[in-house]
Formats: C-alpha cells, structure tokens, sequence
C-alpha cells in the first residue's frame, strides 16, 4: 500500500515536540540520553519515509495515465485546456471530492466524466489515484493549485501580504525546523599604526518553527454543488480562501500561542510597548507616534518594510483630523494607498476596540516586516463530508439534514518575529 504523506507528516509532529523538549544537560541521565536518541532514531525514520512517499507521488504524477474508477462514467469527449482563474482548479477538485464522499477513485471518475479524461484536474487525480490508497479519504491537492490558493489568501490579509512583500515566506521542510538569528552585530573600528584591532563577535539567537495545523470547515448545499457551473467553483474558491484568511491574519497579528495556534506579532516576547497619552489631542498623537518610531530608531531597526497597522476606527480618526484651519491634518491618509508619517498603513478589523477597564481602548502597531517570518508547511489537504456535523455559534448543525456537504481544508505553517524589537506597539488607545 503506498505511503499516507499526510499521516506520516502527522506522526512526526509529536515526536519532534518531544524531543525539542528534553532537557539534555551535561548532568542529563542515562534515560534520558536514551529517550533521546530513541526519539531521533524514530525522527530520522519518518524523514526518510516522508521523503520516499514524497519522490515516490512525483514519480507517479509524471508517469500517470487515468485510470479506471470503481464507479464506471461516461468518457467526455477532449476539449481544449484553457487557462483558468487563479483557484478554480482548486475548486474543481474539491467538488469532484465533494461527489466522491472523499473516495479518490470515484472523484476521478466525476472529472473524467464532467471535463474530460485529458483536463487537468482529471490527470491530477488519475495521478493521486495510483500514488495513494483510493479509500483513504482526503486528498493532498498538487502543490501548484495549493499556492494559487495561498496567493489568493494575500489580498485579503494583512499580515500575510506584508510578510511576503518582504520576501519573508519560506519553506518548512519536515514540519520543525531552528531559525538563527542575529540580535546584535559586529563593529567596526579605525585603529592607528601598531595598535591591535577590536574584535567584537555577533550575539546570535534561535528560534524554532514549528507545523500549525490550520482548518477552514465550509458547509454547501448540495443541490448547488450538483451545477457543473464556474460560477459555483468561484463560490467554493471563495469561501474557503474567505475563511482561512480570516483565522490566519487573527492568529498572526494576535495569536497567544498557547493553544496549537501560532504566536502572533502582539504576544511575541521582547516587543516593544508604550501608552498612549490618555488626553486625546494632535500634540499628543504627535508625541505618541514619535514614541513607536523611535523604539525602532533606538534598537538601530533599519525600517526595510516598514508598516502601521491599525483599526478602522483609529484610521478613520487620523484621516479625517483637521487643524483649526479647517485643513486635513495628514492628507496621505487619503487615498488606495495610505501613508502615515511617511509609511505606509494597513487597516485590520482583527484589532479590537474595545480593550482596557473601559472597554473602549484599540492599538496602534509599527512593524518592520523585514523581521517576521511565515514558514510553510505542507500544501493543502481536502476532506469532503455530507454526514459530518459542526457548530455555527455554539449549536451543533448537522450536514445530513439540512441536505449539505461538509468540505475541510487543512495547511500548516508557522509564524515568528525574527528581531522583537522590530515591533513598536501602542497600547490604550482612544483616537476615536
């Protein structure tokens, strides 16, 4: 039976945390040396199996021809490929799931049946059908359909779209992984005739990544998933990157990290945080985004990719402030493309208003994005359910009843703030 990728991606996972958290000291025990390098040996096994199964699916996607399907169709005659949306194919495969009840076989068999034998979602599944065991359930969608997704998850996020503006999403291969950092760097210095030079050294820092399973449930009628219509994949395409977009840019900006989510830029130790001035006027504003700009400045952040992010209602206040003169006060503000004090602004409804004693508190953050990271895991996963049940507000709604399918989406990532104090945060307050 070929190998579950998946699985073996999710066996691992505990293993790595377990062995990241020994403690291994020069005073460590004999049983502790041993769970130690019994946990490696398991590591460096499932690497190696991941790795096979990895080089094992490309072999096969190159070679595939579309298979038979255990539920016989008619053949759609060929038509000519043409070019699609960003993260229709996405969705064509996860429909062609959805009719299947997740089994790879029958999904193969609505493609070749819906598109044709030659379409590509059709060979993708063939493919995925000789490489994977067909009652397995879930499908690991192709790595280039899974990225359309990603991209499509840009424009609708914050943190995301800076992040990767600065070049700073990368790979996270075999779901853990220790990032190096430099948290000071060398000097330099001028030296007369004979004399000896300086010699300062980096202080170096660590920080380790880790795989954050995140799922997107999307409930569909299945009267509409019976269309084969583009308007209905547009619709599958959407809800699901509306969905992941959401929950990631929350868990980025202010995740805790306590639960299995990432920790995000408001938690990250070692930011750095201020006050606002609990009198709202301009000369305060002033002196208050003075106070974020020079927690960078003082820490030599050289502001590579820099960016505010606030509320709407912080945002909507700075835009429309005038001076006595009746005159915008900062008329960048205006505009597609907002800048304030020079960089520009990112508007989040992801951070609240209402915090402090008096509920009515919001923060101002300044980011230098060249020092946050997202690191990526796996592409997406796809599991399609019309028996499955799931909560809308703390009530249990059932997918059999109300005539409905149940589709998931699982990723993996993480996130990490590379230099802390490349973070200035602005804490209670109430420009509003």
């Amino acid at each position: 039976m070929p190998l579950d990728i998946v699985g073996l991606r999710q066996q691992r996972a505990p293993i790595a945390e377990a062995l990241a958290g020994l403690d291994i000291s020069p005073n460590a025990t004999e049983e502790q040396l041993a769970e130690s390098e019994r946990l490696s040996a398991e590591l460096s096994r499932l690497d190696r199996l991941i790795a096979s199964a990895e080089a094992q699916q490309r072999a096969r996607a190159t070679t595939a021809k579309p298979s038979p399907a255990s539920d016989p169709a008619p053949t759609v005659p060929a038509a000519p490929t043409q070019a699609a949306e960003p993260g229709i194919r996405f969705a064509q495969i996860t429909r062609a799931l959805v009719h299947a009840k997740g089994r790879v076989d029958v999904a193969h068999a609505f493609a070749v049946a819906t598109w044709g034998e030659s379409h590509p979602v059709a060979m993708e599944i063939g493919a995925a059908l000789q490489a994977n065991d067909p009652q397995s359930g879930g499908f690991l969608v192709p790595e280039r359909y899974s990225q359309e997704i990603i991209e499509l998850l840009m424009p609708r996020t914050t943190i995301r779209r800076r992040t990767a503006l600065a070049g700073n999403v990368v790979p996270l291969v075999g779901g853990t992984d220790n990032i190096p950092t430099v948290e000071s760097g060398t000097n330099a210095y001028y030296i007369g005739e004979g004399q000896d030079l300086t010699v300062t050294e980096p202080t170096f820092g660590n920080i380790r990544v880790t795989e954050r399973e995140i799922g997107c449930i999307v409930p569909i009628s299945n009267k509409l998933l019976r269309h084969a219509s583009p308007n209905v994949d547009a619709m599958v395409r959407n809800l699901i990157v509306r969905g992941m977009a959401q929950a990631e840019d929350l868990a980025f900006l202010r995740g805790t990290g306590a639960g299995p989510g990432p920790r995000g830029i408001r938690y990250w130790p070692g930011i750095t945080s201020n006050p606002a001035n609990g009198t709202v006027n301009l000369t305060n504003i002033e002196a208050d985004a003075r106070k974020c700009e020079l927690g960078m400045w003082n820490n030599d952040i050289p502001m590579i990719a820099p960016c505010w992010l606030m509320s709407p209602r912080t945002f909507a206040y700075l835009r429309d402030l005038r001076d006595g003169n009746s005159n915008l006060v900062y008329p960048a503000l205006q505009g597609a493309n907002p800048t304030w004090r020079g960089f520009p602004v990112e508007v989040t409804n992801n951070i609240p208003i209402n915090l402090g004693g008096s509920t009515d508190e919001s923060e101002v953050y300044l980011v230098d994005f060249a020092f946050v990271m997202i690191a990526e895991s796996y592409g997406l996963r796809i599991d399609a359910s019309d028996t499955a049940a799931y909560k809308v507000g703390g009530n249990m709604q059932s997918a059999y009843s109300l005539n409905q399918t149940v589709i998931r989406a699982l990723g993996g990532h993480d996130f990490a703030v590379t230099r802390p104090k490349a973070v200035s945060l602005l804490t209670a307050v109430k420009w509003a």
